[in-house]
């Protein structure tokens, strides 16, 4: 729904004003044709002779159980892929990567073919391939280098901004990894590969054996390299630590808790008590069971916070111990027949190690936040940085959805490098609907760490009416 009145944007004469909204109206008359399967393409924007190209199918409401999809061009299988969970959400989807190499094609309209087997039904999807000569830069001349610092492998594009930072990034890097390494008492045992791409996917950052960072100029998700990088290291000594079962909520949580904030640097304890007078406090057992559906920022933040209550209650050393020897859920006896829940897992770990149950956790963890004293700075600042990055959210999911951090588009960093392929990194929407809101999250990201939150309220006022009109 759009708000009864709108906030101005530009400073500019009321006839440029109007022919932009008759421009942003127009464009959300243009209706969309609903068909049983989605099929999106990468790399983002304009295809190009020479690129090759990967495909999410999406099933829509359609059954896809012990079914597969195809993709043909002329007659020749392309390739194959079953349906499956994709991302953090899980999206239920087929992955086709890098099927389409288009090298030797000539430019113009092609036709390929998608087809369920065994039963069908099939479809035809046209794609233009532009002509390689006409690609964007830096892309022609760009490749994947990398160089070594103290702690890291470290990988980027040529020619991207992190090309221009690489030797503050290296410095910047092993200042992370100390401090990582000092807070868990424990040293990497080998280099960490570190990847910094110049597109911003997610929050920017993740980890699995390795690390992607986000790093660019305009980065519209507005967090700071080095809370990010110190995060997702912590995340790779965690891991290289060991342990068996660990829940999303404490291995999220003592991330953020190492990090001493999400991020960026934050008071967890006073900031968690904050969401209390907003309204916003999940209980733990919600917060164990289904971690990442959750409010981003609020699940994040509350996860840490819980983290800094049990290492200050319990002692670093007792933490450890809990959570390096929860059990697994398949060997503890929940409420129903089948494995426990995360939750039931951490009541009896909880038992166990400390002698006190979920429910006892949280009666003490809630009174310890509300015995913090809250100002209105830190209620206001937590409340805009939630709405900030709501905002971020909803533009990816309209306007950028190879970003949103659920089904952010992913590739393997290796299988890159090897491939010689940079398209799926560089490339990005970059629409007038997308130069209109970026400017706005990058704008209102620097107000809100500035403190200036009363300008905040303005830009993400502006930023939203936006998104009613250009992504609703």
């Amino acid at each position: 729904m759009r708000r009864a009145s709108s906030p101005p944007l530009f400073s500019s004469s009321p006839l440029l004003l109007v022919l932009l909204l008759a421009v942003l109206l127009a464009a959300c008359a243009s209706a969309q044709t609903e068909t049983g399967y989605t099929v999106l393409t990468h790399p983002d924007g304009p295809l190009y002779a020479g690129d090759r190209i990967s495909f999410e199918v999406l099933p829509g409401a359609a059954a896809t159980g012990g079914l597969s999809l195809q993709v043909s061009a002329d007659g020749t299988t392309l390739g194959a892929s079953g349906f499956g969970p994709y991302g953090v959400g899980g999206r239920n989807e087929a992955v086709f990567w890098w099927t389409w190499d288009t090298r030797g094609l000539e430019p113009g309209r092609h036709t390929l073919t998608f087809s369920i087997l065994p039963q069908g039904p099939s479809w035809t999807e046209t794609y233009v391939l532009h002509p390689a000569a006409s690609v964007p830069a830096p892309e022609p001349d760009a490749g994947w280098t990398s160089t070594t610092s103290g702690c890291c492998t470290i990988y980027y594009v040529t020619g991207t901004d992190a090309a221009r930072d690489i030797e503050s990034l290296k410095l910047l890097a092993d200042e992370q990894a100390a401090d990582v390494e000092s807070d868990f008492g424990a040293a990497f045992p080998a280099p960490v590969t570190i990847t910094f791409l110049p597109r911003t996917l997610g929050h920017g950052g993740f980890a699995s054996d390795s690390i992607y960072v986000s790093y660019l100029d305009r980065n519209y998700a507005g967090s700071t390299t080095a809370q990010v990088v110190h995060h997702e290291l912590a995340h790779i000594m965690d891991a290289q630590l060991g342990g068996g079962y660990k829940p999303s909520v404490l291995v999220e949580g003592l991330a953020v808790y190492i990090s001493g904030g999400h991020f960026k640097e934050e008071p967890l304890l006073p900031r968690a008590a904050a969401l209390f007078d907003l309204g916003w406090y999940i209980p733990l057992a919600d917060l164990a069971d289904d971690f990442y559906p959750q409010q981003h920022e609020v699940g994040y933040l509350e996860a840490g916070a819980l983290v800094q209550y049990l290492v200050e209650t319990y002692g670093w050393d007792a933490f450890d111990n809990f959570y390096r020897h929860l059990p697994d859920p398949a060997t503890v006896s929940g409420a129903d027949p089948g494995p426990a829940s995360p939750s039931e897992a951490l009541d009896a770990a909880l038992r166990e190690h400390f002698g006190v149950s979920l429910a006892d956790l949280e009666t003490n963890f809630t009174a310890a936040l509300r015995s913090q004293a809250v100002t209105d700075n830190v209620r206001d600042d937590l409340r805009l940085t939630v709405r900030f990055y709501d905002a971020v959210r909803r533009y990816q999911q309209g306007l950028d959805p190879s970003a949103y951090f659920l089904t952010a588009w992913l590739p393997d960093g290796k299988t890159m490098r090897d491939l010689g392929i940079v398209a799926d990194y560089l490339r990005h929407p970059n629409g007038w609907k997308n130069r209109l809101v970026e400017p706005l999250l990058v704008r209102a990201d620097a107000e809100l760490r500035a403190g200036e939150y009363t300008q905040v309220e303005k830009t993400l006022d502006q930023a939203g009416w936006l998104l009613d009109l250009v992504a609703p």
